[in-house]
């Protein structure tokens, strides 16, 4: 696997972790995973690391403008090449300046590629950009020789094929959540009435705390929705630049007393099981980790109908979807979602969690990757 980041990331960012959960469970599979990526100044500085079981390979590089990052690409393109026998398949997660060179080195040597796109990173001033610059371009047009690509949502999906991709090529394959991480999660009344009170239905946010989450509209909804109302609270389990703004907006919405500040956490399973929904109002996402979560911990969710998100949320099924930055709307999702019994959330939720499992689960994301990787490409 190739991957233009730091790896391991502090923190664990969304395509690193999935870079993770992928080195650990396809040599379960028969497949042998080495992991290759650049050693950038606030990562790791050792070349030939394993991390968690996993090899990794880092490539040392001076860190001039421009230069610095061409010597590190030829060094990528030379080590493809010189161990051109052991290896059969190229995996490139993100599809940048690496995954380029990915795509050259497979079509020279004969080597399958599979490009993985995470959403933004392409979107905005990438190759799926539709008013690119010469350089991306240049990227899109070496990327057309990749064999596969994998799209992790149906928008993007449709965003490759607009922008010129083989459709033959193109394999929608989500993110892999980790479902039974949350298999055995169970409510502590306890736990929860010390967070929350007694409250009967508990919204929950995980995230960071920025701009690009509309958290700002989040809660605008939800003073709309319940101001006044001693029957609900609103987790949001996160840290970030906003919290201090935030905490001022909940003030002046008069919705203070029913937001919980819970700060970043490494065991969002605990809030998870005290919840009755999961929300999220980003304005954009690629495959939102956390989305993912929510439903595997069996909780429907509210969501902006944005990639990703609306290939999962159903409304009646499995939560709610609403138009991106429109707090009519979601307000409306948060009534409907506040006028259910119990019982009834509790049902949509186990239909998420159906579906993720599905469609999401390691096993099954893992199983699609082993067949990509024993196909005969496309043509």
């Amino acid at each position: 696997m190739v991957m233009e980041s730091v790896f391991p990331t502090p923190g664990g960012g969304g395509a690193e972790s999935q870079v993770r959960t992928l080195g650990l469970h396809l040599p379960a599979r028969d497949v042998g995973v080495s992991v290759i990526v650049p050693m950038v100044r606030h990562g790791p500085q050792v070349e030939d690391d394993h991390v968690d079981g996993i090899e990794v390979r880092r490539i040392a590089y001076p860190k001039w403008p421009l230069v610095g990052a061409a010597i590190m690409l030829c060094k990528l393109a030379w080590r493809l090449y010189r161990q051109r026998g052991e290896y059969t398949f190229i995996h490139a997660h993100i599809a940048g300046n690496m995954a380029a060179v990915c795509s050259v080195m497979g079509h020279l040597l004969k080597k399958p590629v599979l490009i993985k796109l995470t959403g933004m990173t392409e979107m905005v001033g990438g190759i799926l950009d539709p008013e690119p610059s010469l350089h991306t371009w240049l990227k899109k047009k070496a990327m057309r020789w990749a064999t596969y690509y994998q799209a992790t949502s149906s928008q993007i999906a449709r965003m490759l094929i607009e922008s010129g991709f083989s459709e033959k090529k193109v394999r929608l394959i989500p993110n892999a959540v980790d479902t039974e991480r949350f298999t055995a999660l169970q409510r502590n009344d306890d736990d929860r009435r010390a967070l929350c009170g007694d409250r009967r239905m508990v919204g929950v946010f995980v995230g960071r705390l920025e701009a690009e989450k509309d958290l700002d509209l989040m809660l605008r909804g939800w003073a709309a929705a319940f101001r006044g109302s001693a029957a609900v609270a609103l987790v949001l389990v996160g840290a970030g630049s906003l919290k201090a703004q935030l905490e001022q907006q909940a003030k002046d919405l008069g919705i203070a007393d029913q937001i919980v500040f819970a700060g970043a956490s490494k065991v969002v399973e605990r809030f998870l099981s005290l919840a009755d929904v999961g929300l999220l109002t980003s304005r954009a996402e690629g495959l939102s980790n956390t989305l993912l979560e929510y439903m595997a911990s069996g909780l429907p969710v509210i969501g902006s109908e944005v990639s990703g998100t609306e290939d999962f949320v159903v409304t009646g099924k499995t939560g709610w979807l609403f138009p991106a930055g429109d707090v009519a709307r979601f307000t409306a999702c948060l009534e409907s979602a506040a006028a259910l019994e119990g019982a009834q959330l509790a049902n949509l939720g186990q239909n998420a969690r159906k579906l993720v499992i599905n469609d999401a689960s390691i096993p099954a994301v893992v199983g699609r990757l082993v067949d990509i990787y024993g196909t005969t490409p496309a043509t």
